[in-house]
């Protein structure tokens, strides 16, 4: 029996951003995807679904979080 795994969803409003498929052992869309529309990564954490999504997080917590490139995005992956 296959484990199960759980949908991901942005960490800060909890918008569903793509489902657990059990039976391929992925998510739909898969993270590729998922990174292609602009939704963020952090290891170890969770996803947001936007830039906006992970400042407002951070803002919430009243501290800085998470790593930010040059530009000040959170980027823990290159780019696609």
């Amino acid at each position: 029996m296959k484990k199960p795994f759980a949908d991901i969803v942005c960490a800060h409003c909890e918008k569903l951003l793509a489902r657990a498929d059990v039976d391929r052992d992925t998510h739909v869309p898969p993270p590729e995807e998922l990174l292609v529309s602009g939704a963020v990564p952090v290891p170890n954490f969770g996803w947001f679904c936007s830039q906006e999504c992970a400042t407002r997080y951070e803002q919430a917590k009243g501290r800085r979080m998470f790593d930010r490139n040059a530009d000040g995005e959170v980027q823990y992956y290159p780019k696609p």
